[in-house]
């Protein structure tokens, strides 16, 4: 019994900050919470088409 409520909070503790974490984010300005380049990204659409540029050009 005690096993399982310590699983349950273990996860929602994971879930909720994995939640404040994506809130926080979008309150600074982030479009893209889980890409590395999101801040330099100048368009501010999908991060990925500038991960796909930016290895064209390397």
């Amino acid at each position: 019994m005690w096993q399982n409520i310590v699983v349950f909070l273990v996860i929602g503790a994971i879930i909720a900050g994995a939640v404040a974490k994506i809130i926080t984010d979008r309150r600074k300005g982030v479009k893209c919470p889980g890409c590395p380049y999101c801040k330099d990204c100048s368009a501010g659409t999908i991060c990925s088409l500038q991960n796909d540029i930016g290895a064209d050009e390397k």
